[in-house]
Formats: structure tokens, sequence, C-alpha cells
């Protein structure tokens, strides 16, 4: 393959009247790539801008995890709306969370066909709508309506730009990536509590609809930065266009990007052998306590109470604590500022301290919050003219977030991509997911009625299930901090019982010092050697006539992750 220079430009691109040999790859056009140049002449303006327009998706979730417990507490809106029972604010509340569960269940069955670009496009189209029909919204019904559409974009995004984030950062910065989104998205939590305490003391509509509107301005810069942005040089391996994704590539970096692409195109052959079905996953055995590990990690983070708070503090704050509405609002902010400091200084050491150390001492010690939260509630319910109660309470609940940043907002998202197969990976991830947003609507739906009904009696469950999860990751979690994915594959193989308080969780655990030992240390696994090697030979043996196919024998990989 010949290249010539484009514009005069340093860097060197396909000549566009030849064809690459790279697996059938598409051209890039000359034109498309001077445009690409147009906007971001370095590779770190790149990465800063795909962060930021990565970000505003994270910080938009943020927002709106927040916003609806910071309006439902003013009066406007409860005239506007005909005070709805708690159970109603409990539904139109959580609805939105059953329309995540949609949107990411969509975004499992498009994502590969769409793109990560036009993906978030799409979804970004279906959230502004959503959020259009709240603003206007004239009874409940409208609410509700926009609210599920709203958050059927909200899933998509959230199961979108995470992985383009990773797919296009530094191979360096690819974990830090995902716990600084974490931070962002806490950061939209906090700007939705300013804003709702900014317009709490309007006596018209604009006390809810504007900052239910605001959340247009997220929207469009989403809009207007993604098209501008490259798709993920992963993506493009996967549906062949080589020559796009060696050009992202050499966008995204200043140095050679050659090994750095094969790496990837190697990667993306494995996962393409390693594919497996849905039934495989629950035929039981490893795999299948594998998936579940993480599917119960999610299910924990939710039951752990953090919607509780996260989506009603406000509301807790007032109807439980007992504070006046505008001192509601006020410490409310200053709880969810706390909550985005700690979050990110937690980036410093999450992944120094192991998974099921942060996981245990974090779920005690929300325990002891929650109950602390339960006694100061039932004391300031039986004492009305006291306010120790209310101040113990609301120093509880700040412990509850500060404990929850330290690794319970972070791990359970962390863990299914760790603690999966190869071949279930996306799979697991997935349902993980689905639990998670399953859950945060049980949560969040629950939580209106039960402040009315059982008052302190609620939060006591959260301290009780809490301290439940203590002893579960201490006999069912597995360590994963600091292994490779191999060698995590491999401590499984070791270790077949689901009880786990009795392993050897240290790094190199299960390794012996053979050959194949030193090679699983450094994280070749022998069973993904053995696939690479079957790929090889089943692409050799592959007859001329289907160039395009990558593996033709998936089977030759084990059954059973």
């Amino acid at each position: 393959m010949s290249y010539k220079p484009l514009h005069g430009d340093d860097e060197i691109y396909p000549a566009e009247e030849e064809t690459s040999t790279l697996h059938d790859a598409q051209p890039v056009s000359r034109q498309r790539l001077h445009t690409d140049r147009r906007f971001f002449k370095t590779s770190h303006s790149l990465h800063t801008a795909i962060s930021f327009a990565a970000g505003a998706v994270m910080a938009l979730f943020g927002y709106e995890q927040g916003v609806f417990g910071g309006i439902i507490v003013g009066s406007d809106f409860l005239g506007y709306f005909k005070h709805p029972s708690p159970g109603m604010q409990g539904f139109v509340t959580s609805v939105y969370d059953l329309g995540c569960a949609l949107g990411a269940v969509a975004a499992l069955f498009l994502g590969e066909k769409l793109g990560r670009k036009r993906m978030l496009i799409v979804f970004t189209v279906i959230m502004t709508v959503g959020i259009v029909v709240q603003t206007a919204a004239r009874d409940m019904t409208d609410m509700v309506v926009g609210r599920v559409v709203a958050g059927i974009g909200n899933g998509g995004n959230t199961a979108t730009a995470p992985v383009w984030h990773v797919e296009t950062s530094h191979q360096s910065a690819k974990g830090s990536a995902v716990v600084k989104e974490m931070a962002v998205n806490v950061l939209g939590f906090v700007i939705s509590n300013v804003i709702t305490l900014a317009f709490s003391g309007s006596m018209t509509e604009a006390q809810w609809r504007f900052p239910l509107g605001i959340q247009l301005i997220f929207c469009a810069v989403i809009l207007v930065m993604i098209p501008m942005l490259p798709e993920s040089p992963r993506w493009l391996l996967a549906r062949k266009r080589d020559v796009d994704a060696k050009h992202v590539l050499q966008m995204l970096n200043d140095g050679d990007v050659e090994e750095e692409y094969e790496q990837i195109r190697s990667s993306v052959k494995a996962e393409q052998a390693a594919q497996s079905s849905w039934s495989q996953l629950f035929h039981g055995g490893l795999a299948t306590r594998r998936v579940l590990l993480g599917m119960m990690l999610q299910v924990a983070q939710q039951l752990s109470g953090i919607n509780v708070l996260a989506y009603y503090l406000p509301v807790v704050l007032h109807r439980s604590v007992g504070l006046p509405e505008f001192t509601a609002r006020l410490v409310a902010v200053a709880n969810a500022v706390s909550f985005w400091l700690s979050t990110s200084v937690s980036i410093l050491f999450v992944e120094r301290i192991g998974r099921r150390k942060l996981l245990m001492v974090g779920a005690a010690v929300m325990a002891v919050a929650f109950l602390g939260v339960s006694i100061g509630v039932s004391l300031g319910l039986t004492t009305p003219d006291s306010h120790g109660p209310g101040i113990a309470a609301t120093a509880f609940i700040w412990l509850y977030f500060t404990t929850f940043s330290s690794g319970w907002i972070s791990v359970p998202w962390l863990y299914p991509a760790e603690v999966n197969s190869l071949k279930f990976r996306t799979k697991g991830a997935a349902l993980a997911t689905a639990c998670d947003w399953l859950f945060n609507y049980v949560v969040v739906q629950t939580t209106p009625p039960g402040i009315q009904h059982l008052k302190w009696g609620l939060y006591l469950i959260y301290a009780l299930l809490n301290a439940t999860f203590v002893p579960l990751v201490y006999y069912l979690v597995v360590e994963t901090q600091g292994r490779s994915l191999e060698q995590t594959d491999r401590w499984f193989e070791k270790n077949p019982g689901w009880l786990v308080h009795k392993a050897d969780h240290s790094v190199n655990a299960g390794l012996n010092g053979s050959v194949g030992g030193r090679m699983r240390a450094m994280g070749v696994a022998e069973d993904h050697e053995a696939m690479m090697d079957e790929f090889e030979l089943t692409a050799d043996d592959d007859d001329s006539s289907a160039p395009s196919s990558p593996v033709t024998r998936r089977s030759s990989y084990p059954s059973d992750g």
C-alpha cells in the first residue's frame, strides 16, 4: 500500500484511489480526514474533548438522580399536581428507572450494529424528547410518560458512554477514566441540588419546570460534540474497517500506533471467537457462578440504600429528620458537595485496597450509619422539640455517603467486567446492569410510602441489609484487585467452590512455578492461548470466498467459562 501526504500534513493516510488490503477495510476519505483535524490539532485536545462529552452524559445521569427529589417537596409542584399520594410520588420518580432498564437492554442489542457515536446521538435525542415532555407536563400522566422516555435515553447513554470513553482512552488511563466518570456523575448530583435550592423560593411553576428544563443544556452539549469526535477504534475493527480504526488511533496518539493496533485487533478476534449463547450462560457451573457474583453485587449496591438518600435526600431531611424545607435543601447541597469530594478522593486509593476489604468495611460502616439515622429519626418523633436527634441523624447520613463513595460506588460497576470470563463478559455485565436498574426501581418506588408508614423502621431495614452484606462478601466474593483477567480465569479453575473465605486471595494464588504458571503470572492464560492457536488454524484453513470472516469455528473455544 502506498501513502501520500494530505494538505501538507506531517501525517500520512492511505491514498484515496487505492484499496486497503487489511481485511477488506473500507478506505477513509480525504475530506473526512481533513474534517477530523480541523477541530482537534493534538491528541491531548481530542482526549479532553472525548472526556468532556462522556462527562456530560454521566453528569446528566447524576443530575437526574437528584433533581426529582428536590422538586417533589416544593409547594408549587405538589399543588399543581393535586398533592399526589406518597405511592404516586414514588411511582413517578421510580418509573424513570424502568425506562433506564429498557434503554440499557436496547443498547445491548443495538450497540454493536449502530456504533458508539450513533448510539449516543440516538439516545440523547430520545432523552431530549422525554425532558421536553416533563418540562411541559400538564398532568401526572404527561410527567410519567416523559420520565419513561427520558429514562430510555439515559439507560442507553449510560450503557454506551463509558464503553466509548474507555475504548478511546490511552491504555494507561482506562481504569482512572471509569472512576472519574463516577466523580462527574456525582458532580451532576451536586448541580441538581444547587439548582433546586436556587428555585425553591419561587412561588410559580418555575420552581419545578426550570430544574427539569435546564437538562436540555447537557443534551445540547452532547449532540454538538459527539459528531465531531471519533468512533471507537475497537468497534471499527470489529466491523472490519481496519483503515478507519488505524486512522482513529493515529489521531488519539502522538507516537507509533502499530503495537496498540495489533493488540486491539487480537483482542477483538479473541472476543469474536469466544462469543456464546444466552442458553450456555444458565447451564450452571462455573460460568453461571461468575455471572451471578456480578449480578449479586449490583443488587447489593441498590439494597444498600444509596438511592433512598440520593433520590430523596431533601424529602428524608424534611419529612423524617424534621428539618425545615429550606434547611433540608441547604443541607442536601452541602452533603452532595461532600459526596463529590469524597468520591474524587477515592480515585487515589480504590486500586490499592482489595475489593473484598473495601466492600466488607464499607458495608459494616453503612449499617452503623443507617442504624444511627433510624435511632435519630425515632428519637426525633418522640421528642419533637429537641434538635439533637435531627443533628445526629444528619451526621449519620453524611457518614453513609462518605463511606459509600469509598468503594461501593465503584466496585459493583467494575466487578462484572473483572469477574466474568471472556466469552461471557458482555452478557454478564449487561445482566448485572439490568439488575441494578431493576432494584433501583424497587428502592425508589418504595421509599415515599416507607417514609410515611414505617418512619424510623425504613432506615432500620437498610441497616440490617447492609449488615448482611458483610458475611455475603466474606463467604462469596472473589478478590480481583491486582489480577489480570486471565489470572482471574485461572483462580476460578483452581477454586470451583462457592465459599471462598478460606481460599488464597493473593494476586498470584493458584499459579505454580512451571512455564505455564510463569506465563499465567504475566497474564497469559493457557485456554486463551489455545483459543488463539485454534483461531489462526481456522483462519488459515478458511475458504477464500469469505475473507471478511476472521473466525469460522466458534465451537473451538471451551463452552463452560
